[in-house]
C-alpha cells in the first residue's frame, strides 16, 4: 500500500450494510454464551503505513480488546511466537514481504495455523481476492472500511475464540477432574489395603498431594484422647506451618465442616484447604489438610474431591478400628480362657493330692510327693498372679524400678541357676559366656532379675528335649548386650512383629504345646525401656530357634554416687538349714479370713511361740490390753477397721501400754507403694501374702531383733522367697 494513503469512510456498500445489521444478533447469542468469560483477547494488527494502524486501532478500541500492532511481515511473525490472536487484520500491499507471502508463513505454524486472517486492502483485485481466500482468509475487506461492520466482524472472531479458549480450559479441567477421579479410585484400593492406621494415613496425605497437585498434605486422625494418629507428606516446610494446621484443625474438627482460606499476594503459607474426617454417626474423628496451590485459591471441585478422599478415608479408619477391636475382643475371650486353664490347672493338682491326703492312704513317700506338687502348683499360681500385677502396673503406668549401678555378670548367673532344674528335666544344654569387660548398667537388680528369668523360661518352654539354650553378656562401649539364644520351636514372620504384645501367643488354641498367659514378653519390653533399653526378637522361621537381645544403656563413670546393688536372688528359697524358734514369744495374729488364721496359728505355735489369735481390730486391742504380746502380725485389709487404722491405734499408745510392739504388716497388697505405706503408718515391716512359712517365721525373728537394735534396718523388706517375686518392686 502507498504511504501516506489514508483509510478512507465515506460510506459503505449495501453488501456491508447487510453484513453489520445480521452480525449483531449473532454477536449477542455469543455475548449471552460467554458472559462468564471475562478475559481480554489478543488483536493483530499488521500494515507499513502507521497512519491506516492508527484509523484501524481507532475503530477497535470499543471492543476492549488488546491490540497488538506490526508494521511489517517480519514483526508481525515475531508477535507470534510469543503469544496467539483472535484475529489478523493484515495489509495486502508492504514492501519486502506482502501480505500474501506473510499469510503464508503464518499457516506454516502449528500453532497459528487456523488464526483467522482478514486482509485489509484499496485493490479491489479479484485475482488477490481469490489467492487470499486460498490462504484460508476469513475475509477480504475493501477500504474504505465501516466501522461498525469492522468491529462487528472482528468482535465475532473475538467472541470465537474466547469460546474455543473456554472451552478449551473446559476440555483441560475435565481431563484433569478424570485423572483425579482416577487417582482417587487407585488410592481407594491402597487406603483399604494398609496394615495400620500409621500406613493408611501415610497413603491418604500422599494422595492428596498427588490428587491436587499441591506441595503439603497432612491428615491427621484422633481415635480417642489419649490416641492420634497423623501423617504429613510435604516436598517444603512452610513458616509456622504446624501452628497454622493446628489453628485449621481446630476450626474443622469444632464446626465439622469444610475450611478454605484465600491466597495473600506475597505471603507465605499459600491459602489451607481442610475437610473433616466424620465418624458414621457425624461426630468428627480428624481431618485432611492441604496447602500451597501453585495458581489462584483452592476451588469447589477442589473441595469436592477432598471431601470424597476424607470420607473414603473416614469408612476406612472405621474399618480399622472395628477389626481392632473385634481382635482386641477376640484376644480377651483368648486371655481370659487362658488365665482360667493356667489357674485350673494347679488348682486341679492341689485339690486331687489334698484329696489323697485327707484319705490318708498315702505312704510317706507319696505324701512328700503331694507336699512337694502343692507346693510347686502355688508358686505356679503366685507367678500368674504376679504378672497379671505386673500387666496392671504396666497398663496404669505404675511400674517403677529402683535404679543402683547393677552388674549384669552375676543377674545373669542366678538366673540361669534358677532355671537349670527345669532345664536338666528336659534334657536342654545352657551354657553361658559373660564378657568380664562388660561394666555395670543403671537399673533395678529386682526387675533385671525378672527379665532375664523371663527369657530364660520362655527359651526353655519352647526348646524340644536335647536342644540348647545360649545366653551370653557383652560390651560395646555405650552398651551393654544379652542374648538369650535357643535351637527351639523358632518364630514365624507373621507372628515375629506381635512377639512382645500383651496376650500374644503364637498358638492360642486349646491344643497348644505350651502353657502361660502370653505376657512374659510384653512385660519383659517394659521393663527393658523403663531402663532405657530395647528389646528384639529374631528368628529365621517356624523351627528354626529364635534370639532374643535386650539392650541396655552402660554406666557412663558418672554415677559413683550410685551404690552398687546386690543382686536379690532369683532362686527359689530353699528351706532354712535350722528352722526358726519363736520360743518363749508372745504373738497376737489379726486376720479375718478364718482359713488363713488358723494356719498363721500352727505355723507360728509350731515355732515354739504362745499365739492369741483375733479376726478384727477391736478384737486385738482388746487382747492387748488383756496380755501384752511380744509383737503383732496384722493383716491390712481387715472389717469396719483396716490394719492401718489398728496400726495408728496402737502407736498412740504409752510404750508401757504396747505402744512401742514390734508389728509386722501382712497383706495381699503387694507394691511398692503398699510396703511404704505400711512402714509409714507405724509397721515394722511388711510380708506379702502369699508368704513361704520359713520366710515369715524369720521376718517375725528380725522384727523382735529389730526392737531390740540387733535387726536391719526398719522398714526394709525380706527376701523374696519365689521366683516371680524378684519382680515384684513396683
Amino acid at each position: 500500500m502507498h504511504r501516506g494513503r489514508g483509510v478512507r469512510l465515506p460510506r459503505q456498500a449495501d453488501r456491508h450494510r447487510a453484513a453489520a445489521l445480521a452480525a449483531p444478533r449473532m454477536v449477542g447469542a455469543l455475548g449471552r454464551t460467554m458472559a462468564d468469560v471475562t478475559e481480554r483477547a489478543s488483536i493483530l494488527i499488521v500494515d507499513d503505513s502507521p497512519e491506516k494502524i492508527v484509523a484501524l486501532e481507532s475503530i477497535l478500541e470499543e471492543l476492549g480488546q488488546d491490540i497488538v500492532k506490526a508494521t511489517s511481515g517480519r514483526e508481525a511473525l515475531r508477535h507470534l511466537l510469543t503469544r496467539d490472536f483472535a484475529v489478523i487484520l493484515l495489509d495486502v500491499r508492504m514492501p519486502v514481504m506482502d501480505g500474501f507471502e506473510t499469510a503464508a508463513l503464518i499457516r506454516q505454524r502449528a500453532r497459528s495455523e487456523h488464526t483467522p486472517i482478514i486482509f485489509v486492502t484499496a485493490f479491489p483485485d479479484e485475482t488477490h481476492v481469490a489467492r487470499g481466500y486460498s490462504l484460508k482468509a476469513v475475509d477480504y475487506i475493501f477500504t474504505p472500511v465501516v466501522p461498525e461492520v469492522l468491529r462487528t466482524k472482528v468482535s465475532v472472531f473475538v467472541d470465537l475464540y474466547r469460546m474455543t479458549a473456554q472451552v478449551r480450559r473446559q476440555a483441560e479441567s475435565l481431563r484433569q477432574r478424570a485423572a483425579q477421579l482416577h487417582r482417587l479410585s487407585a488410592a481407594s484400593l491402597s487406603i483399604n489395603g494398609a496394615l495400620s492406621l500409621d500406613e493408611m494415613l501415610e497413603v491418604v496425605a500422599k494422595s492428596a498431594r498427588d490428587i491436587l497437585g499441591v506441595p503439603r498434605a497432612v491428615a491427621t486422625a484422633r481415635v480417642d484422647d489419649r490416641r492420634t494418629h497423623r501423617a504429613v507428606s510435604s516436598a517444603v516446610q512452610w513458616p509456622d506451618a504446624e501452628q497454622r494446621e493446628a489453628d485449621v484443625a481446630s476450626i474443622v474438627c469444632a464446626t465439622n465442616r469444610p475450611y478454605r482460606t484465600l491466597a495473600s499476594p506475597g505471603e507465605r503459607p499459600p491459602p489451607f484447604l481442610a475437610v473433616p474426617l466424620t465418624r458414621r454417626d457425624g461426630r468428627n474423628m480428624g481431618d485432611l489438610q492441604v496447602s500451597g496451590k501453585p495458581h489462584g485459591d483452592f476451588s469447589q471441585e477442589d473441595e469436592a474431591i477432598l471431601v470424597q478422599l476424607a470420607q473414603m478415608t473416614s469408612i476406612a479408619i472405621e474399618n480399622t478400628l472395628y477389626g481392632e477391636l473385634r481382635e482386641a475382643n477376640r484376644l480377651k475371650d483368648e486371655f481370659l480362657a487362658t488365665v482360667s486353664h493356667e489357674l485350673r490347672t494347679p488348682l486341679s493338682a492341689m485339690l486331687s493330692w489334698v484329696w489323697m491326703l485327707r484319705r490318708g492312704g498315702l505312704d510317706p513317700a507319696g505324701s512328700a510327693r503331694a507336699i512337694e506338687a502343692i507346693e510347686r502348683n502355688v508358686k505356679a499360681q503366685t507367678r500368674i498372679v504376679e504378672d497379671l500385677l505386673d500387666l496392671s502396673r504396666i497398663v496404669t503406668g505404675k511400674l517403677r524400678v529402683d535404679s543402683r549401678l547393677v552388674e549384669l555378670g552375676p543377674v545373669i548367673e542366678m538366673a540361669t541357676d534358677s532355671i537349670m532344674p527345669a532345664a536338666e528335666a528336659k534334657g536342654i544344654t545352657v551354657r553361658s559366656s559373660l564378657d568380664p569387660s562388660a561394666g555395670p548398667v543403671l537399673g533395678d537388680a529386682g526387675r533385671l532379675q525378672q527379665l532375664v528369668w523371663n527369657l530364660l523360661t520362655n527359651a526353655i518352654k519352647f526348646t524340644p528335649p536335647g536342644g540348647r539354650v545360649d545366653v551370653q553378656l557383652a560390651g560395646s562401649g555405650a552398651e551393654a548386650e544379652v542374648r538369650v539364644n535357643d535351637t527351639g520351636a523358632g518364630i514365624s514372620r507373621d507372628f515375629l512383629p506381635h512377639v512382645f504384645e500383651p496376650f500374644r501367643q503364637a498358638d492360642g488354641s486349646s491344643g497348644r504345646t505350651a502353657g502361660g498367659l502370653g505376657l512374659g514378653l510384653a512385660i519383659v519390653r517394659h521393663v527393658a525401656e523403663l531402663h532405657g533399653g530395647r528389646m528384639e526378637a529374631r528368628s529365621p522361621g517356624e523351627g528354626q530357634g529364635s534370639t532374643f537381645i535386650l539392650t541396655l544403656p552402660a554406666a557412663t563413670g558418672r554415677e559413683e554416687q550410685w551404690e552398687v546393688a546386690p543382686s536379690a536372688p532369683v532362686v527359689e528359697t530353699p528351706a532354712a538349714e535350722a528352722p526358726v524358734s519363736l520360743d518363749g514369744v508372745h504373738v497376737l495374729i489379726v486376720e479375718d479370713e478364718a482359713d488363713t488364721r488358723e494356719a498363721l496359728s500352727l505355723i507360728i505355735a509350731q515355732a515354739g511361740a504362745a499365739v492369741t489369735a483375733v479376726g478384727t481390730a477391736a478384737e486385738a486391742l482388746a487382747a492387748l490390753a488383756a496380755s501384752r504380746p511380744d509383737i503383732l502380725l496384722c493383716d491390712i485389709g481387715l472389717p469396719t477397721e483396716d490394719g492401718y487404722v489398728l496400726i495408728r491405734k496402737l502407736r498412740a499408745l504409752r510404750a508401757e501400754d504396747g505402744g512401742a510392739t514390734p508389728a509386722v504388716a501382712l497383706s495381699a497388697f503387694a507394691q511398692a507403694s503398699d510396703r511404704a505405706r505400711a512402714v509409714a503408718a507405724g509397721f515394722d515391716t511388711h510380708v506379702a501374702k502369699p508368704t513361704e512359712p520359713d520366710r515369715l517365721l524369720q521376718t517375725l525373728a528380725d522384727a523382735l531383733s529389730l526392737r531390740t537394735g540387733e535387726g536391719a534396718q526398719r522398714g526394709a523388706p525380706s527376701p523374696p522367697a519365689l521366683a516371680s517375686e524378684a519382680g515384684n518392686l513396683g
